[in-house]
């Protein structure tokens, strides 16, 4: 049986930090926490790591580029156009699922340092209006859709990332378990794509998916 390698001290922080960011947040998470997580005493901590700014910002390039490698694969793929909303969504669901603390760091971001986020899609070779660009020219070539590539993009990534940042008032204003919240953002990843592909073809909810020559005209970017 092959010997599965040892992570080393790096990894270990990484991973461990991504467990401790998930379960308290940004705010609520601590160094001495993450360290004991890892294994390792602070004092190693603080040497990889000097702040849990430095250690938060390797905890989101790590996630964020797996994330825009799977993101890259699936729009890649030679599949039809419903295929692609729903691997796409699937990914980016799962992603945010497993990295509750990414939205509120890219809010932070937004305001505080842009750059930053644009710097990482460059990193990764992302250029995200050529991939809206090629799902929505799909939907051009598939259904004779015209869909303007901007509020495509906005529409899907708002429903996907505002139930991860009211996941505090959901809990509280619906009374949701934890096990409960878990199902509700389980269920998300049928719900959304079934939302976004009847109301991007018009079609009546509980009918087949068909072809149809009705173009919707708007702005192109």
């Amino acid at each position: 049986m092959k010997k599965v390698p040892e992570k080393n001290t790096q990894e270990k922080i990484l991973d461990a930090a991504k467990k401790v960011f998930h379960r308290k947040g940004f705010e609520g998470a601590r160094m001495q926490e993450i360290a004991d997580e890892a294994a390792i005493n602070k004092a190693l901590l603080h040497y990889y790591y000097r702040s849990k700014d430095n250690l938060f910002q390797s905890v989101f390039e790590d996630a964020f580029s797996k994330m825009a490698s799977a993101i890259i694969e699936v729009i890649s793929r030679e599949v039809s156009f419903d295929e692609k909303i729903k691997a796409f969504l699937d990914v980016y669901l799962t992603f945010l699922q497993e990295n509750s603390y990414i939205p509120w760091f890219i809010i932070n971001c937004m305001y505080e340092k842009p750059e930053q986020l644009g710097e990482m899609f460059r990193k990764q070779h992302i250029n995200p209006k050529q991939l809206v660009k090629g799902i929505t020219d799909q939907a051009r070539q598939e259904y004779n859709l015209e869909l303007n590539p901007m509020h495509f993009f906005v529409n899907l990534l708002s429903l996907c990332v505002f139930p991860v940042v009211a996941k505090p008032l959901l809990k509280e204003v619906f009374g949701f378990s934890p096990a409960e919240m878990d199902r509700f953002e389980e269920e998300r990843k049928t719900e959304v794509p079934l939302f976004i592909l009847n109301a991007i073809k018009g079609f009546e909810p509980g009918r087949p998916v068909k072809k149809t020559k009705k173009t919707r005209s708007t702005n192109e970017l």
